[in-house]
């Protein structure tokens, strides 16, 4: 079940496992690392930059770039592992007497999270051609 503690300290006594503690711990640290990645996102693409200006181009190009690569990834991979822990207490709590049921239901949003991260990545990997810079 879900550790419903608001310090450390509370969270400690009330963890069946470490595993479990350290998760308490991961939900509040990437948290706070997502307000202040989506933050960052919002002013860096609808306050500093017109985004009439976006089109196919400029967004192809920003793709060519590593640091950009590496932050919206650490924003892919950071939420999906706090939503899928999210989802984990609520699997958790909704199907507590039933456990076949709590292993198919973890077992197909484990999937379909595996599934989104793996598009992600491949989103961010695969080379999109720019016209213009890409074309002899």
């Amino acid at each position: 079940m879900a550790i419903k503690a608001r310090t450390f300290k509370d969270a400690r006594s009330q963890a069946k496992s470490n595993p479990e503690l350290a998760w308490w711990v991961f939900m509040r640290l990437s948290g706070t690392a997502l307000v202040v990645l989506t933050l960052f996102h919002i002013f860096k693409n609808y306050i500093f930059v017109d985004e009439a200006s976006w089109d196919y181009e400029k967004i192809a190009a920003s793709y060519t770039d590593w640091w950009n690569k590496l932050y919206l990834l650490a924003l892919l991979g950071l939420g999906l592992m706090h939503g899928a822990n999210g989802i984990r207490y609520v699997i958790d709590d909704a199907t507590a007497k039933n456990r076949v049921a709590r292993f198919w239901v973890k077992t197909t949003v484990n999937t379909v999270i595996a599934a989104v991260f793996v598009f992600g990545i491949l989103a961010l990997v695969v080379k999109i051609p720019v016209p213009g810079v890409d074309t002899p």
